[in-house]
């Protein structure tokens, strides 16, 4: 009897030794009470240019900007979905043309060919206009949104960007028609307002990472159609606007690093309290679930595990273009500190304490730096259409030799990669670089300064 009843002392005790350690949480890192303290900078609402963009694509007649502030409002609360459908249009918006995306011979052609249709959109369009042009003019942007936006954009901020996209290429387009029509100055002020517009959101300390990647996705586009333009001549005597409208992006890596912070604080104060922790005050949680809140999931290791990441992640980013390119740890991906691994079907983690808090840190832990990259491959053809301009420039007041021209002009006509001059093909009369994004690394950004020496 008395055996038993050792035996049985020595389970209890084990089990309150196995539930202390389960339970018990550690106490918050500087980094991670640093990240869930943060609060971005209040911005009026009329200065917002996010709120205009939250209410873009409210019905007609409605103000949108208090449909902005109202959708902002129901998605912080999850309540997006059912709010929106009585409120925005979700029709597919689409003008297209063959070079939104990349540089095509015949464009210019095809849209001076369309001036009826986009005539036509414009006034189908005039409400819509009308809203893109305001929130063009706020002076401000800031992503009130607080789930991150790979959360978020899946399935509800998405509609909104291509709303943008296609009221700024019809305008474009509009401003490609000016320009032919002997408006020059009608033409350029577009895309300096335009241009400058996205540009504001790219520098904006409070957006995130797909509010930065769409805005320079914007600019170039814009910068594509100024290319085409320079290339048949369109714009002479402009020479300082086009130098403004081409410049690089203003500190791209700084900026990009700030939306991994706004990324990071959203993430942390969105799960710091996952629904396996608030699913033990619901009367509908099972079994499993309190298990999983109460055993294995501890607030404070998650919060703490999510912010040495981050910074893991920031001493990678924080190199050239070039030093980030030849990183052995090219994504980020620096689990040490979890040993948690993707196996097939499931992840894999030894941290048996914190497995809910650990999978559901790695569940939003992107392969960030390919951000960064495809943000140096757009920063990248801002030098190479700036080189287009500069060597034309030259070639006017100078017949000489195409490399040397190319090698005499300033920095910032120069591969941001290479800090050299972009490669020149003589034989085609094109520079070009090749981006360094896993998914354009096989085709060449190429722009013609020069008449082929072959057919």
């Amino acid at each position: 009897m008395k055996k038993f009843a050792w035996v049985v002392l020595a389970l209890l005790v084990a089990l309150v030794a196995v539930s202390v350690y389960f339970l018990r949480d550690e106490p918050l890192t500087s980094l991670a009470e640093q990240a869930l303290n943060y609060q971005p900078v209040p911005v009026p609402v009329e200065q917002n240019a996010f709120v205009g963009v939250a209410g873009l694509n409210a019905l007609a007649g409605r103000d949108f900007i208090q449909m902005g502030e109202a959708y902002i409002r129901n998605a912080n609360l999850g309540q997006a979905v059912e709010q929106d459908e009585q409120n925005f249009d979700y029709g597919k918006k689409e003008y297209p043309y063959s070079c939104a995306k990349e540089i095509t011979a015949n464009c210019l052609d095809e849209i001076r060919a369309d001036a009826k249709n986009i005539q036509k959109l414009q006034e189908e369009e005039r409400e819509l206009i009308q809203r893109y042009l305001r929130i063009q003019e706020m002076p401000d942007y800031s992503n009130q949104v607080l789930l991150p936006s790979i959360q978020a954009m899946g399935s509800t901020l998405a509609p909104r960007y291509d709303y943008l996209g296609y009221i700024s290429r019809i305008l474009s387009a509009q401003a490609i028609l000016d320009i032919k029509n002997g408006q020059v100055s009608k033409g350029l002020n577009w895309f300096q307002k335009d241009m400058a517009f996205y540009r504001r959101v790219f520098a904006a300390k409070d957006a995130y990472l797909l509010d930065k990647m769409f805005a320079v996705v914007q600019i170039r586009r814009n910068a594509i159609l100024l290319s085409l333009l320079i290339e048949e001549d369109s714009l002479r005597g402009q020479d300082e606007i086009l130098r403004a409208l081409l410049a690089p992006l203003d500190a791209p890596k700084e900026n990009m690093m700030d939306a991994m912070w706004r990324e990071h604080t959203a993430f942390l104060q969105a799960f710091y309290k996952t629904p396996f922790e608030r699913g033990l005050q619901s009367q509908k949680a099972d079994f499993s679930g309190k298990l999983a809140g109460y055993f294995l999931y501890k607030q404070n290791m998650t919060a703490n595990l999510e912010a040495e990441l981050w910074n893991n992640r920031m001493s990678i980013i924080d190199k050239t273009p070039a030093a980030l390119l030849s990183s052995e740890d090219i994504n980020g991906k620096t689990f040490e500190r979890t040993g948690c691994t993707f196996r097939s079907p499931l992840p894999y983690c030894k941290h048996l304490k914190n497995f809910t808090g650990e999978i559901l840190v790695l569940m939003g832990y992107g392969a960030d730096t390919n951000y960064f990259i495809h943000i140096y491959d757009h920063d990248a053809f801002l030098h190479l259409v700036r080189a287009q301009l500069e060597y034309t420039l030259t070639i006017k007041q100078a017949n000489s030799d195409t490399v040397a021209i190319l090698a005499s002009l300033p920095p910032e006509t120069f591969n941001p990669y290479t800090g050299k001059p972009f490669d020149f093909d003589v034989e085609r009369g094109v520079i070009g670089f090749r981006p360094a994004a896993n998914r354009d690394k096989d085709k060449r950004v190429e722009i013609r300064i020069s008449k082929p020496n072959k057919p």
